[in-house]
């Protein structure tokens, strides 16, 4: 479901609603520190704090909502190894390691796209993350131009390659319907198969 920074949903005919807010996976809203992309932030934290941006937002007038503008953020532990993550790694077009060492298997990754930082990967080095979150929210120039405690062997970035991304619904969902353009409106089409 499509909504603005606000969490107010969008119609079939792409207009925002004043009075139905979506918060969750299933919320996709346009992302201000990654190029307005319509992302899903498909984690725990973030549906709490959309959550609440929705529910103030439903109880407040115009002039006092509020913008859901947090960076993503995951952790997980698997097989002994923290893996941590801020911002929007997918998005990427370089990758450099700016600290630490791969082969050791302690060490963090920074993402940037168009030469700003946009995402950071922790492999059991969890404690910097807050500092590459703050270089996303400032829209930091990639890679980095800090001298870094623990630096690697090579920061060089090397392209991030990442599979083009794909979407779940390749045809129309609307179709546009009306003669005059007074009449136009999008129709939801349910899946032909």
């Amino acid at each position: 479901m499509a909504c603005d920074a606000g969490c107010r949903a969008f119609d079939a005919n792409g207009l925002v609603t004043d009075d139905v807010f979506v918060a969750g996976d299933v919320a996709r809203q346009p992302q201000p520190m990654f190029g307005y992309q319509f992302l899903a932030m498909e984690h725990w934290g973030n549906s709490v704090t959309q959550a609440q941006v929705a529910a103030h937002n439903m109880i407040s007038g115009k002039t006092d909502r509020w913008p859901h503008l947090e960076v993503s953020a995951f952790w997980s532990l698997q097989f002994g190894n923290n893996i941590k993550s801020v911002g929007v790694p997918v998005i990427a077009d370089q990758i450099a390691i700016t600290q630490g060492s791969v082969d050791k298997r302690q060490f963090v990754a920074a993402y940037g796209y168009k030469g700003r930082v946009v995402g950071a990967v922790a492999w059991n080095q969890g404690k910097w993350l807050d500092f590459y979150e703050k270089l996303i929210e400032q829209a930091a120039p990639f890679p980095p131009p800090y001298d870094m405690t623990n630096p690697p062997a090579d920061p060089t970035p090397v392209p991030a390659e990442f599979p083009a991304m794909t979407y779940p619904g390749r045809d129309a969902t609307v179709v546009v319907t009306g003669h005059d353009p007074s009449e136009r409106r999008a129709t939801l089409v349910r899946g032909r198969r």
